[in-house]
């Protein structure tokens, strides 16, 4: 845990702070770093892996009715 976030959602949040300061040119940008940063904390409060967890969950693919037919792959093919 980095200032109250997980390290994964620290560095995400100055990746994302860094971008907006460089495309904008304005130093507000740290202003909504810090409040993304305050969401996340929040985030953070409740369930330290909260974000690595959502991350988990959509790295999955979700399953389609038709697996069966394709060797267990998901097939969007109407048969």
């Amino acid at each position: 845990m980095i200032m109250g976030v997980s390290y994964m959602y620290f560095v995400m949040n100055a990746m994302l702070t860094m971008l907006i300061f460089i495309n904008t040119k304005n130093f507000l940008a740290f202003v909504v770093g810090v409040v993304i940063h305050g969401f996340g904390f929040l985030l953070c409060m409740r369930e330290p892996r909260a974000v690595e967890l959502w991350l988990l969950r959509m790295s999955k693919g979700f399953q389609t009715w038709n697996r069966a037919f394709h060797y267990h792959t998901n097939s969007y093919d109407t048969y």
